[in-house]
């Protein structure tokens, strides 16, 4: 039945796919075959996030909500839409396209901290109601380190499934990629394969090379899989300024503030790896203390043999430990100071994490091996340099289990396309050599 049913959605994504309408001179946006991780992977592989709050700005909305993108998006977005104003005279008014253009889906107030914070208590609710709850295992938490122990046994059974840490969760399938900041829609519409009639209605409108040309000239691509959703193509008019210093599309607002295709990933995003474990240690101590708030004793149950009564049962209230730290403000961000577990310690867990979280190959002892060699790293070389390590060896290369054509990131050039396709052909009497192998990454469930 399962079977069935993903085989029919498989079928109907493929049917839509082979049906989707090309404009010559045009690539579409393709967030669900090629660009999954647009705006969450940078050009060498590493996940990142939004830098700032001060580098977002809102957009008109519709019902006067306030919807979020990147300041550079927001200024090629208003340009687009004044332009759209004059040119939309070209335009059927029984056409989809004929419409006064306001955002109805973007990044909202609610950023990434918000969105990991919201996902992260629904794993915790689930830990402590169905865990914990079985098997009399809230007895055995006394201290903040039974917790950590307890938790971890917990996650690492789903975290292929359910990352914990922020950078697993950037590249899930539960983070909403509007975070990037670059992308927004401008319709109410509903996504999914229920959906296909309606994405077919807007690629077939007889105005959808104008609406596709339209947003081009000013730096944006079309989703083929929801025509309404526009993304902000950082490689617009890339080659045209490096060949020519011409300035066109994404060029033109990115030179305004004063980023390039080469380097607004470094300047406007923050690497998420550099983060991980300062996000772990905040997040087991806030759960911890969150969960010493709720249940600051457990019930202790003994049972003791002998006398006329056979076996006696006598039960003891007994206090939990305190959080061993303290949240302290430093640079608008808080900041973790425990007492008693070093970076070590916590390096060790983000390093298991990590390679549970991405289904890294390993054993107790290939894992011990690495965790040795991390803590030679740290103590020679510090503590990005040991970051750096669980990131380089977790992040996986850059290869692709499926054979596809792409230029963002995710895909081949069509050289590389036409050469491991024939080196495929020539090597169909053996199919468990047929296609590449993931190596290291799989953070997101297809």
């Amino acid at each position: 039945m399962a079977g069935g049913l993903i085989k029919s959605i498989f079928d109907d994504k493929k049917e839509l796919h082979d049906a989707y309408r090309t404009i010559s001179g045009r690539k579409a946006f393709d967030l669900e075959r090629e660009h999954a991780f647009y705006g969450r992977i940078d050009l060498e592989g590493d996940v990142i996030y939004l830098d700032s709050p001060t580098f977002l700005s809102g957009v008109e909305s519709e019902k006067n909500s306030t919807n979020l993108v990147m300041d550079i998006v927001a200024e090629a977005y208003w340009s687009f839409k004044a332009n759209y104003r004059k040119a939309i005279t070209a335009v059927s008014r029984s056409s989809l396209y004929y419409r006064n253009l306001k955002v109805y889906k973007s990044r909202s107030y609610a950023g990434l901290d918000s969105k990991y914070e919201t996902y992260v208590s629904a794993l915790y609710r689930n830990f402590v109601n169905v865990y914990l709850a079985s098997n009399r295992r809230m007895e055995k938490i006394r201290n903040f380190k039974d917790f950590t122990r307890e938790f971890l046994r917990y996650v690492l059974r789903m975290c292929y499934y359910y990352p914990i840490t922020k950078s697993g969760f950037i590249l899930s399938t539960h983070c909403s990629p509007f975070v990037s900041g670059l992308m927004l829609e401008i319709a109410p519409e509903e996504h999914g394969i229920q959906n296909n009639k309606k994405i077919i209605q807007y690629t077939e409108d007889e105005n959808y090379d104008f609406w596709v040309n339209q947003a081009a000239k000013f730096g944006f691509m079309v989703d083929k899989n929801a025509p309404w959703r526009l993304v902000f193509n950082v490689a617009s008019g890339h080659k045209e300024r490096v060949e020519n210093d011409k300035l066109t599309g994404a060029q033109i607002f990115m030179n305004k503030f004063g980023v390039t295709y080469e380097n607004i990933f470094k300047y406007r995003f923050i690497k998420a790896y550099t983060t991980d474990l300062l996000d772990i240690k905040n997040l087991f101590f806030s759960l911890y203390r969150n969960f010493y708030e709720q249940y600051n004793t457990y019930e202790e149950e003994k049972y003791q043999f002998g006398g006329s009564c056979g076996i006696k049962t006598s039960h003891k209230r007994i206090a939990r430990d305190p959080p061993p730290g303290k949240l302290s403000v430093y640079g608008g961000k808080m900041r973790l100071i425990l007492k008693d577990q070093d970076d070590e310690y916590w390096l060790k867990v983000l390093l298991k994490l990590k390679m549970s979280e991405t289904r890294h190959p390993h054993t107790p002892t290939s894992y011990d091996a690495r965790a040795t060699s991390l803590i030679k790293k740290y103590r020679l070389f510090g503590l990005n340099t040991a970051l750096q390590y669980i990131n380089d060896l977790t992040k996986g290369l850059t290869v692709t289990k499926f054979n596809k054509k792409g230029s963002y990131w995710h895909g081949h050039s069509d050289f590389v396309y036409e050469q491991r396709l024939q080196e495929t052909l020539n090597k169909a009497e053996s199919p468990q050599s047929a296609q590449d192998s993931l190596t290291g990454t799989g953070n997101i469930k297809k």
